[in-house]
This record gives C-alpha cells, sequence and structure tokens, in this order.
C-alpha cells in the first residue's frame, strides 16, 4: 500500500505525538488496520503480530 504525502504527514505527526505505550499501540492498531484496508488475510496477519508484539511489551513490563 502506498501513502499519499498527506497521509505520511499525517502518521508521522500521530506516531510522534504518542508519547505512552498505550497511545503507541492505539496509533499503531489504528494505522494496522488502515494498511490492511479491506484485506482480511493482511489484517489477520498484522493482528497475529501486533498480538505477539503487545504481549513481549507486557512480559518485559512495559505498559
Amino acid at each position: 500500500m502506498a501513502f499519499s504525502q498527506g497521509q505520511l504527514d499525517y502518521w508521522n505527526k500521530r506516531l510522534a505525538a504518542a508519547q505512552t505505550n498505550p497511545d503507541r499501540a492505539r496509533t499503531t492498531w489504528d494505522l494496522a488496520r488502515t494498511i490492511a484496508g479491506r484485506d482480511d488475510e493482511v489484517w489477520a496477519d498484522l493482528v497475529r503480530l501486533l498480538s505477539k508484539w503487545t504481549k513481549e511489551q507486557q512480559e518485559q513490563g512495559r505498559p
């Protein structure tokens, strides 16, 4: 998926503004949904990836 310059600017600003792990997690999930679009297989892959990342963060004591 290719983003327009405006979309890149939006996501870069949103990611930069996420100061806490919960904020970064919400933003990352939102970005993943945007990337997947209507492709359920891509979404499923991203859910597995982000679920694994979230679990690893929690195991390391990161909120």
